[in-house]
């Protein structure tokens, strides 16, 4: 009697070969640096004197970016693992905004956008192309993410209205920043400390000085309020111990987005919910002077 073998559909997905391939997953989570990394977690979140050195740090003696950058190929997984969340994630920003009524094309059209930490545009291109009303749209990173960009068009001297513009600049330098009506910035106010953030609110509402209807759209996973957990399982707040494992500083409450937004100047408008559990969008509104 002949036995058969076969890949089921999940294992399918793990092949480093198959489209939308999970394999990086595997060999990125499962990899020793990382692994290893789950054995201090009990330690740091008991520690007082020493939260500042992460469980990463603490297994393997170094920070994360420091074995990262001596280490190509887990690098590598690591990205993989970044690019696919990433593609699945603006997928679903774009459907939650689109089924909004804070967010969607009457709200967005004509109107100039700016996605801080947006990389190579991933998420403008995408926006651009779902909403083609909407206005000049600019992505802004760092000089050196820009550098390695395919193609720098100055602000200015654009060819194309309907071309997505790379900035280089800062954040936190607000004359870096295009005059626009609407800030995107996804998963990089997580790695900021609270007094950060309002440096961050503050040079974001200087650039949304000339918008009648100004917005800050962050687009990180919003964490229950304390009282809202009673001791249930919350996909955000796995998601918020992952990034403790590597000393990313980690996500927020919408009562702590409301505090800091009030500390710029802005309230906190709404917090839409996507079908992705690592992104939602907490969207901040200028105050009423």
């Amino acid at each position: 009697m002949e036995s058969a073998y076969f890949a089921t559909d999940i294992g399918m997905r793990l092949q480093t070969t198959a489209d939308k391939s999970m394999a990086p997953f595997i060999l990125h989570w499962l990899e020793d640096p990382l692994w290893n990394a789950w054995s201090e977690l009990p330690s740091y979140v008991e520690s007082i004197a020493d939260r500042n050195t992460p469980p990463f740090n603490r297994a393997n003696g170094m920070s994360a970016s420091e074995y990262y950058l001596q280490n190509v190929e887990s690098c590598s997984h690591r990205n993989s693992v970044a690019r696919y969340a990433s593609t699945k994630e603006i997928s679903s920003i774009i459907e939650a905004m689109k089924q909004s009524t804070s967010l969607n094309e009457s709200v967005l059209s004509d109107k100039v956008i700016v996605d801080v930490g947006g990389g190579y545009g991933d998420f403008v291109t995408a926006l651009k192309e779902s909403i083609p009303t909407i206005g000049q749209c600019y992505c802004l990173d760092l000089p050196d993410v820009i550098a390695d960009a395919k193609e720098i068009v100055p602000v200015g001297n654009k060819d194309d209205d309907n071309k997505s513009t790379l900035v280089a600049g800062n954040m936190f330098d607000p004359t870096t920043i295009p005059l626009c009506d609407v800030i995107f910035t996804k998963h990089v106010l997580c790695d900021f400390s609270d007094a950060d953030v309002v440096q961050a609110l503050l040079s974001f509402r200087k650039a949304l000085a000339d918008s009648k209807e100004g917005k800050v759209v962050i687009m990180d996973a919003a964490l229950p309020n304390g009282d809202e957990l009673n001791g249930k399982w919350n996909a955000a707040v796995s998601f918020d111990v992952l990034l403790m494992l590597s000393g990313r500083r980690g996500e927020r409450s919408r009562l702590e987005w409301s505090n800091l937004a009030e500390k710029a100047g802005f309230v906190l408008e709404d917090v839409l919910a996507t079908s992705a559990v690592t992104v939602d969008l907490a969207v901040l509104s200028l105050e009423s002077p």
